[in-house]
């Protein structure tokens, strides 16, 4: 493959948001945005390895990611939508020098912790810099609840989730006639599937070119149709009007209740994880709790550790040889 593309997409509400919110704050929010995904690209870099020799016996670390980022401001549909591709190029520079090949496998086993990462961040941002507050809407059944910006008209984010209402359409037709065709309902697998392909079958081509004043204008009509006179400041205001809620106290009894939480969330889940599935949890815990954006490394660290600490081994125990340096990553592990 040539390369990787992840998308960064904040919730629905954050881009009504920036969608509505006079200039200024818009680009606020976007600065926001952006600085979520710089620290989403950091974390991923800690990824870069390759692996080279007969079959891939050598993990060899790499000097970071080649990337390229491209924003896009609306769906095909043309609702708001701000977002970011990131391309991560198949290529990777080892500490030797050389060019290798990107072991994507771990960049995938990592995306999930990643976006969690993305999220916690953006939201850290938004509730010192705006004071904003969040809440959870349900998104279906077995789906996590999303954590949308308090005072958003949900209406609007109907309105403007066009994209998803044609593809779930399409999807629960495709899953009728998997029922009938095969007797019984898709499994979860096979909904995904089912689900890739509706996006695929009611993909439309990509509208005209619109410059940002022309986007905010047309959003703004369709907001006022919905809202009525006045509705669009009147919600602003409430969104932007909040009293920032006060910090969690990070003593030793927080850590270890949420410690708990964290378990608590994989075992809910899978009967065994790895460090990435505790790695995202982490981050939705420390979401929820309000944790500041410039604590959140350290304290999930913290949790990541007191997990793992009370989780059961299942990997070989050590055979007591101590492999050599050139066996070993920067940081000393095998």
């Amino acid at each position: 493959i040539a390369g990787v593309d992840l998308t960064v997409s904040p919730t629905k509400s954050f881009s009504t948001a920036w969608a509505l919110a006079p200039l200024v704050t818009s680009r606020q929010l976007e600065e926001l945005h952006h600085r979520a995904v710089s620290r989403m690209i950091t974390y991923l870099e800690t990824q870069a390895f390759s692996r080279v020799g007969p079959g891939g016996v050598r993990n060899i670390e790499a000097r970071g990611l080649v990337i390229a980022a491209f924003d896009h401001r609306s769906t095909r549909a043309g609702d708001p939508d701000l977002h970011t591709h990131l391309v991560i190029a198949n290529k990777v520079q080892a500490t030797d020098g050389r060019w290798y090949a990107l072991n994507t496998n771990l960049i995938y086993k990592a995306k999930v912790a990643a976006s969690e990462l993305y999220s916690a961040t953006l939201e850290a941002c938004l509730a010192e810099t705006f004071g904003i507050h969040f809440v959870e809407r349900t998104t279906g059944r077995g789906k996590r609840p999303v954590r949308e910006l308090d005072g958003i008209d949900p209406a609007l984010n109907q309105r403007w989730s066009t994209r998803r209402g044609q593809i779930e359409h399409r999807r629960d037709e495709l899953a009728a006639a998997f029922l009938a065709d095969h007797g019984r309902p898709p499994t979860e697998p096979e909904m995904i599937a089912l689900a890739q392909r509706a996006n695929l079958e009611t993909r439309e081509a990509k509208h005209e070119l619109r410059s940002r004043n022309e986007q905010r204008a047309s959003w703004r009509a369709q907001a006022d149709k919905i809202l009525g006179r006045h509705g669009v400041e009147a919600m602003l205001a409430t969104v932007f009007s909040q009293t920032p809620a006060p910090a969690p106290v990070l003593d030793a009894s927080w850590f270890t209740r949420t410690a708990e939480l964290v378990l608590a969330g994989v075992e809910a889940r899978r009967g065994q994880w790895q460090e990435v599935h505790v790695r995202a949890e982490a981050q939705r815990q420390v979401r929820t709790a309000g944790v500041r954006a410039g604590d959140l490394g350290d304290v999930v660290e913290q949790l990541i550790g007191r997990a793992l600490g009370r989780s059961v081994l299942l990997t070989p125990p050590s055979d007591g040889i101590q492999e050599p340096s050139a066996l070993r990553r920067l940081d000393g592990s095998s």
